[in-house]
């Protein structure tokens, strides 16, 4: 495998992005809108939640734009079987079509299993889990259609190296993975590639402390995979640290 990110030309694709308002969510839609996607992005809301402020969905299509791109705002409830369905559809009726559906959004529970309310246990399993579910099966007929699409699954190195107070995560993630390999296995014949791809500790707003890379670190192991042969690495789990050492440029 020797492509490179130089010669990955996303024109005439269609990439959704959850979580698409702030983080890595953001930086990615940038990145595949610079090679020419057309990017959707969403969220819960177009501006600022209530009591929240900072990067926003209209912001991320305004940057985009401002960079020459092409993105989309559909905001939505993803944790909402119905609403993750809706979010694909008018994905399809705004921009035609999904090549890349990337399940990035997630929640970050801070607390001991003892302190852990059952609200936040079921809050991070909808955002972290059930959602990707939900979004991707509702994607899989789409892709099965077009003759083809990648997905890409955001985990953590936490769904094995685990630590107190991230159990909720970690568990998340951990069955984030199972999903995705088996996935990988199911959906082979229909050339729709499944990854789970790990970012790494980077400078987000649910960063922890160890973090110490700026989010734009994310961006040359994600390129790189979406400018490999269709169906290269699916069922696999990358790790953003292993890029350019066990897998990457020049492996």
């Amino acid at each position: 495998m020797t492509a490179t990110t130089t010669s990955l030309d996303l024109t005439g694709k269609v990439t959704l992005v959850t979580g698409g308002s702030r983080g890595i969510g953001r930086q990615l839609a940038l990145a595949m809108a610079r090679h020419g996607a057309t990017v959707v992005v969403t969220a819960r809301n177009l501006d600022s939640s209530p009591g929240r402020s900072g990067d926003t969905l209209r912001g991320t299509v305004e940057a985009v734009e401002a960079a020459g791109g092409t993105a989309l705002a559909i905001p939505a409830t993803i944790t909402d079987p119905a609403d993750a369905a809706r979010l694909v559809e008018q994905t399809i009726e705004r921009a035609g079509r999904l090549d890349v559906l990337l399940n990035n959004a997630g929640v970050y529970p801070d607390a001991l299993v003892a302190e852990t309310s059952d609200e936040e246990w079921h809050d991070a399993m909808d955002v972290n889990l059930n959602a990707v579910f939900y979004l991707t099966r509702a994607a899989l007929p789409v892709m099965a259609r077009q003759g083809g699409g990648r997905i890409v699954n955001v985990s953590s190195e936490l769904a094995w190296a685990w630590m107190a107070r991230r159990i909720a995560y970690s568990a998340t993630k951990a069955a984030l993975n199972a999903f995705s390999q088996a996935l990988a296995v199911e959906v082979r014949a229909q050339n729709i590639e499944v990854i789970a791809w790990t970012p790494g500790h980077v400078l987000t707003d649910m960063s922890w402390p160890r973090a110490k890379q700026g989010v734009e670190t994310v961006e040359p192991s994600f390129l790189w995979m979406l400018a490999q042969p269709p169906m290269a690495l699916t069922g696999l789990i990358l790790r953003k640290d292993e890029f350019g050492k066990s897998w990457g440029e020049g492996v």
